[in-house]
């Protein structure tokens, strides 16, 4: 049986924890859930996503792995923290959206820990525990960005029994990937949804109108802000170049939207390989 550390008991940490605690594992994993409330705390044993829960980083000393699932701005701080405590051997990982810049910040302490650097490509709009759920991981992708092959493999074969598919490539590119197929949707949700809002103030009928468009490409502005913000700051610079890339294309449809024939042909341009 491996021990495992949580940190960080929202919709993936919780997800993780009620992954590897069902009845197919067969007791595979001892579950150690850490965070920073007892109600979280209390919930997550109700649900049966941790075997004991503890407020306490002091609670991974015996862990084999060590699974950060905090915002991306605090992973660093907490592999800092963690190598006080936890055992030699033991691996630390995360789930966070940005990869380059943690494997930067902890850059120093590198040779201290054995560190694994994972980002599964999973989740729900909705955040928190209450969201959480077994199957969160199954066929999603978690790539993993470390070199290191032993401790790569161990951390590997905890996802892909959580239901995963591994990818494997560098820190650097992943960032550049997911600044487009995650983080700029994310940027496009919120902005669509913001001026939704103002346009509601002076068009309050506008909600008869919103359909199943509006709702789907809606859908990610309720995530997490405090999880979003920083993912946004620490990827910032691939996710601009994006951006602008997406601007001109927004420019072309806006020269064009008089043109029947034009905006077809833009159009057709979307939907052909």
């Amino acid at each position: 049986m491996l021990n495992v550390s949580v940190v960080g008991l929202g919709q993936i940490g919780g997800s993780l924890g009620l992954a590897l605690k069902s009845k197919t594992l067969k007791n595979r994993y001892y579950i150690t859930g850490i965070a920073r409330k007892k109600e979280t705390l209390k919930y997550a044993l109700k649900i049966g996503a941790v075997d004991e829960g503890s407020l306490s980083l002091e609670s991974a000393k015996n862990s084999d792995i060590v699974v950060i699932c905090t915002p991306v701005d605090t992973i660093a701080s907490i592999c800092k923290e963690l190598i006080k405590v936890v055992k030699k051997n033991a691996i630390i990982t995360d789930a966070g959206s940005v990869k380059h810049s943690i494997e930067r910040e902890i850059k120093d302490i590198k040779d201290k820990i054995s560190f694994v650097g994972s980002h599964p490509m999973a989740g729900r709009e909705q955040s928190g525990l209450a969201s959480a759920s077994a199957d969160i991981f199954k066929t999603a992708k978690v790539v993993i960005t470390s070199q290191n092959s032993k401790s790569e493999s161990v951390a590997a074969k905890m996802w892909k029994d959580a239901g995963a598919v591994i990818v494997k490539m560098s820190a650097k590119k992943h960032d550049e990937l997911v600044a487009f197929t995650s983080h700029l949707p994310h940027v496009i949700a919120f902005a669509l949804n913001k001026t939704y809002k103002n346009i509601k103030k002076k068009n309050p009928q506008i909600d008869e109108l919103t359909a199943g468009s509006f709702k789907s490409i809606t859908r990610v502005s309720v995530s997490s802000a405090d999880m979003w913000a920083p993912i946004f700051a620490s990827n910032g610079k691939n996710i601009n170049k994006y951006l602008d890339e997406f601007i001109k294309e927004l420019n072309v449809f806006k020269r064009n939207l008089s043109d029947k024939k034009k905006i077809r042909q833009e159009i057709l341009k979307t939907q052909k390989d």
